[in-house]
């Protein structure tokens, strides 16, 4: 994986990192709120190969060395629960260039890491059907970075397969 910082160089609320590597690429927002901010369950029927699994399906995944032309499969087809919180700890900036991301079928994530814990949480922007308002769907929290940083990259290739299946 070959990390980009992007931020300082171009501001405007662009991430501060772009991870490359052989099978695509994702733009992360880094985070470190000094509490951790509520979350509630919402009802999903967008993005299942990023808002479907819960923390155990990514390590999983992992220890078996799944695809994401697997994981895909097992993504829920119907209307499921997924933790959401607010975007708040985004700044206005960077609230409308996930914004445009998700409305233009882009891909965005934020990497939240809160001080004193040792789970990190990987979410990505939704913007809800109902109310247009747009949160952050939580993809995995865990204290492992592997399994974090494998489920971005599984969910970053999912992603782009499920773009060139709808193209089809």
């Amino acid at each position: 994986m070959n990390p980009t910082r992007i931020e300082n160089r171009h501001g405007g609320g662009i991430p501060d990192l772009e991870l490359q590597w052989e099978t695509g690429s994702a733009f992360v927002e880094l985070k470190a709120p000094r509490s951790t901010p509520r979350t509630r369950l919402e009802k999903l029927k967008v993005r299942p190969y990023l808002f479907g699994f819960f923390e155990n399906d990514w390590e999983q995944a992992m220890s078996k060395g799944l695809t994401c032309t697997e994981l895909i499969k097992d993504a829920p087809d119907y209307e499921f629960d997924s933790c959401v919180q607010s975007a708040s700890l985004a700044s206005k900036d960077q609230k409308a260039w996930h914004a445009r991301r998700y409305a233009n079928g882009g891909l965005s994530f934020f990497l939240q890491s809160t001080p004193g814990q040792r789970s990190k949480v990987l979410l990505s922007p939704v913007i809800l059907p109902e109310t247009k308002d747009l949160v952050l769907g939580r993809v995995v929290a865990h204290d492992s970075w592997s399994v974090v940083l494998y489920a971005l990259r599984l969910c970053a290739e999912a992603h782009s397969l499920a773009a060139l299946r709808l193209e089809a």
